[in-house]
Order: structure tokens, then C-alpha cells, then sequence
């Protein structure tokens, strides 16, 4: 619901976008969830028509979303928030794959659907930093992420 002071740009941004879609030189591919992208093409009869092709993606499953979860860890950037951590061995793709299913609701996976990584994978680093002790010296240990720590990031996701 728009406030009454607030000015709606969607209807000018969406006459933009049709102006460039008719020029034919150009393919405009819009993503998002289903309905909220309905409402988005029903809401102008000229957009309705000018988009033509739709195509559905099914949400992530548990295992999915572990194997994103592994990539994200062994693809590290040097920006990334958990440059440098590491898995423990006990951090499997079937493992995390069971903890993402026993620590969420189908529910909760499908409205984060690939969003559920990222905030797994920081609240389990700041459960990491919580759990050590001051007296740590172990580097390993100062760098590796457990299932632990990822069921505690799971379950801050819920709170």
C-alpha cells in the first residue's frame, strides 16, 4: 500500500520498459516469484501482451541448497564474510542437506528458497566466534565451521 505523499513510479517505469521492448532489439527477462511477477504483468494491458514467454523454476531442495552451501565455502571470494573459514569433514552435502530439512519448515525454504544460504552461513560463522574460547590458539579450529555451528545458524533463521 502506497502512503498518500509517496509517488509510485512503477506505472512510468513500466511504460519505460515497454518503450525499449518495442524497439525489437533488445530481450527484457524478468525475475521473480510467481505471483508478486503476475500482479507486476496483469497490471498493464499493453505489458501483459508484450510478454510472451514465462518459464517456472522449481524451488531448491535441502540437498540443492547444501550443494550451494558447498560451493559458496570452496568458492570463496576475497570479499566474501567467510574468506579463509573452512567445512568440518562432518559438514557433507547429505549432512547439511538433513540439517537444512530437520531445521526449517518447508514453508520457511520456500519463501528464502536460495536466500536461506547466506544468513545460514553468517550466523553459523558468529555461533564459530561464540563458541571459542579466548584461549584458542588452534587455527584450524579458529577457522572451521561445524554442524553445530550451522544447525545454531538455522536456528537463528527461525527466531
Amino acid at each position: 500500500m502506497q502512503k498518500s505523499d509517496d509517488k509510485d513510479y512503477g506505472l512510468e517505469a513500466l511504460e519505460e520498459i515497454m518503450s525499449v521492448m518495442d524497439s525489437g532489439k533488445i530481450v527484457v527477462i524478468f525475475a521473480g516469484y510467481s505471483e508478486p511477477m503476475k500482479r507486476v504483468i496483469s497490471s498493464n494491458e499493453g505489458f501483459c501482451r508484450r510478454v510472451t514467454k514465462f518459464f517456472h523454476f522449481e524451488n531448491f531442495s535441502s540437498k540443492d541448497l547444501a550443494k550451494i552451501y558447498h560451493l559458496k565455502m570452496t568458492n570463496q571470494a576475497d570479499s566474501s564474510l567467510l574468506y579463509g573459514f573452512k567445512l568440518s569433514p562432518s559438514c557433507s552435502i547429505d549432512a547439511v542437506a538433513a540439517l537444512i530439512a530437520e531445521e526449517t519448515t518447508e514453508k520457511q525454504r520456500k519463501e528464502m528458497n536460495g536466500g536461506l544460504v547466506d544468513p545460514m552461513l553468517v550466523n553459523a560463522r558468529e555461533n564459530l566466534d561464540l563458541r571459542l574460547s579466548f584461549e584458542c590458539i588452534d587455527s584450524d579450529e579458529l577457522l572451521t565451521i561445524t554442524l553445530e555451528d550451522l544447525k545454531v545458524g538455522l536456528q537463528l533463521l527461525s527466531k
